[in-house]
């Protein structure tokens, strides 16, 4: 979404360490080199500086480095956290699996002594902030945190220990340890500056995991070798140009493979728009349509987020002109009663986002962006229902399901 067209006198990037990151990496490396500001101001784990100070001498830019000391100290613990008993307010329990979140939830709020906000990648951006609100504020009773690492960027959190459940995570490939990065990134938000609390805590679950803690957390991060990058259209069209009467799927591929980088540089994981190109190859699209579809925000491993793309794209081939309700009947959503029907309304949402990513680009042949928007907000506030109403130990829960239902109803 950055904005590389436009004049800044100043402009930031959270989180520059990203662009190392195999998927999302060349977004960051293409607001580094792409944004037009008179300063750059890049925050971020200072193992990105050498890659930066290389990328930027090719621009001719004056490079100033900062660093900055954590202002309150990271304790790790040398006992694991053992027994749930010991769960207390203030904690954040992480796991890595949409499963396990729950489980652990469950597990807590059996105890009688707690209530457990959640926050994990699949939930709606509105509902997890909601949630850290939620867990944030003294005055509600849900004193208690489960989440994935989605609380590693972009929320501050009242947390006063971090607690790792495992210290693996499956990556879509492969079950595997967690990197240095990943450690600090989710331990660091303990006992954040601002916090009500002196100091952060960190532990495991098992002691078995503490070795890896520590060794972690005594560890410098790994400096960043090579930033993310991934062709423009502009490029894809004059290669395609070579390629007369192909796909864009054999385009992007023959692209890839064939292409030169410096040692600075490498190419993002594209598989997910591989995957897209391969269904949208069939449609009567421009090259330039087609490769919008292909980096938009979609899911292609979420059956209904990919069927939604799929549609997008059939409808604005035949058509032009894609109308939200041909697809998906406003006012059918309801507050689900299971976990599937949990995940199906997080499928749904993921639809709805990617229309209203079409309507910013396309927005006269995407029309209906106000209806997906409400349509999300309405999405979100069901599926923030849900989780509240899994709070079945306290009283107090079944008052927030009466006001979260009021709630939606004004909106409605």
């Amino acid at each position: 979404m950055a904005d590389v067209t436009s004049d800044y006198e100043c402009a930031v990037i959270d989180e520059i360490q990203m662009l190392g990151c195999k998927t999302r990496g060349f977004s960051f490396t293409r607001a580094l080199l792409g944004i037009a500001a008179d300063e750059l101001h890049l925050c971020g784990d200072a193992a990105a500086v050498p890659l930066i100070q290389e990328l930027l001498k090719v621009t001719g830019d004056d490079v100033q480095v900062r660093s900055y000391e954590r202002l309150l100290p990271l304790v790790p613990l040398e006992v694991p956290l053992g027994s749930f008993s010991n769960i207390r307010t203030g904690d954040c329990i992480v796991s890595f699996s949409r499963k396990g979140i729950y489980k652990l939830k469950k597990k807590i709020e059996t105890g009688g002594k707690h209530l457990c906000s959640v926050v994990y990648g699949s939930l709606p951006p509105e509902t997890r902030t909601r949630q850290a609100r939620m867990f944030n504020d003294a005055s509600s009773e849900f004193d208690v945190l489960v989440a994935g690492d989605a609380i590693g960027m972009g929320l501050n959190l009242n947390i006063s220990r971090i607690i790792f459940s495992t210290m693996k995570k499956f990556d879509g490939l492969e079950r595997r340890d967690l990197t240095l990065p990943e450690v600090k990134q989710i331990a660091g938000r303990a006992g954040r500056y601002g916090s009500k609390y002196p100091m952060g805590e960190v532990t495991c679950l098992d002691a078995e995991d503490l070795p890896l803690l520590h060794s972690s957390l005594k560890s410098a991060s790994p400096t960043l070798q090579q930033a993310g990058i991934f062709p423009s259209f502009d490029f894809i069209y004059m290669y395609s140009r070579l390629q007369q009467k192909r796909g864009l799927y054999q385009i992007l591929e023959d692209f890839l493979e064939n292409a030169k980088l410096s040692e600075n540089y490498f190419f993002a994981n594209c598989e997910e728009m591989l995957k897209v190109a391969a269904v949208i190859d069939e449609l009567p699209l421009s090259l330039q349509d087609k490769y919008l579809f292909c980096i938009s925000p979609v899911d292609m491993d979420d059956e209904i987020s990919s069927q939604g793309l799929t549609q997008f794209a059939e409808n604005y081939a035949k058509k032009g002109l894609v109308r939200l309700k041909e697809i998906f009947s406003p006012g059918s959503l309801q507050v689900p009663k299971t976990h599937s029907a949990l995940k199906e309304l997080e499928s749904i949402h993921k639809v709805l986002e990617l229309y209203v990513w079409l309507s910013f680009r396309l927005d006269e042949l995407f029309p209906d962006h106000e209806l997906a928007s409400s349509q999300k907000v309405i999405c979100s506030m069901l599926i923030e229902e849900f989780l509240e109403r899994l709070g079945f130990q306290n009283p107090t829960s079944r008052k927030l399901n009466s006001l979260m239902a009021k709630k939606r109803r004004q909106y409605l």
